[in-house]
């Protein structure tokens, strides 16, 4: 009886694609090869990939939101800079000084005009007027179909530089100075609209004259102003009441105007669960 074996034996194919000139050690491609594949296999010619998921994704949003268009107008020969250097930012974070490295991976490819001394050559281009325009045009658009609210965040430093740096009331309880940021943003979207910084030793109460003021030159129109007690004071009830501006307010209860407005109306107040409907007679 003979045995049969059914596995079949491997079989290398191999394709002659060219050989090395013993002379110069050029690769010369064979002629048998269809001139297109031979270029491809050209050592010389090298095959690149870019990942386009983030701009695909942050360009669309850019283009929903009339980004792209408001920056095309403030920074007409920079934007698309300032564009990849905010796509970086959004989907990578991390020092600008590896903005350019990133980018050579990443669509669009401006990783030779995204140099750490070109990003900051663009940056101190940016003038305090271009800024102004750009929050007043983005700030316009917001409010199209949107509220703005408005806070205060403080980022904690050991920066010994800059002025704004200083000790204050600090949010995370860590015994460092700090920045504070008064921020804007939309209700509806949690879109950023307006920023600015103040000295970490100034609280909330000092900064509405400020942002008051900020919307008048942003000329964002008339607004409805929403507030929490933290920003509560009789000067800046005053100035709200000069600039004619729509508020409400939360007030502190410890006041004693507040408390004696309230003893004029305490016979007047329902308490909750304090009148309970008499319990209805079941018959057996």
């Amino acid at each position: 009886m003979r045995c049969r074996n059914n596995f079949k034996q491997a079989r290398n194919k191999q394709v002659c694609v060219g050989k090395i000139d013993p002379l110069t050690g050029a690769f010369v491609p064979s002629k048998r090869l269809d001139p297109n594949q031979a270029v491809l296999r050209d050592p010389i010619v090298t095959a690149s990939a870019r990942v386009v998921g983030p701009h695909l994704v942050l360009d669309a949003i850019a283009e929903r939101t009339d980004l792209r268009s408001i920056m095309k107008s403030v920074f007409p020969m920079s934007y698309h800079e300032f564009m990849a250097m905010a796509c970086y930012l959004a989907s990578q974070g991390g020092a600008l000084s590896l903005c350019s490295s990133w980018a050579k991976s990443h669509i669009p490819d401006l990783a030779a005009s995204l140099s750490s001394q070109r990003i900051s050559e663009l940056l101190a281009t940016v003038s305090t007027d271009q800024k102004q325009t750009f929050f007043a045009k983005w700030m316009k658009k917001r409010l199209e179909n949107d509220y703005l609210c408005y806070d205060i965040t403080s980022v904690s430093s050991y920066s010994e530089q800059n002025e704004y740096i200083k000790y204050g009331y600090n949010r995370d309880s860590e015994p460092l100075p700090q920045l504070n940021l008064a921020m804007l943003f939309g209700q509806k979207s949690g879109l950023p609209v307006y920023y600015h910084r103040t000295p970490g030793n100034i609280n909330d109460v000092s900064t509405l004259h400020n942002l008051v003021a900020t919307f008048k030159t942003l000329e964002a129109g008339r607004l409805h102003y929403v507030m929490d007690k933290g920003f509560y004071s009789r000067k800046n009830i005053d100035d709200l009441v000069a600039h004619r501006a729509h508020f409400t307010i939360s007030v502190p209860l410890n006041n004693r105007w507040v408390q004696l407005a309230i003893d004029g109306v305490r016979q007047r107040f329902v308490l909750f669960g304090a009148i309970r409907p008499e319990p209805h007679a079941h018959k057996l």
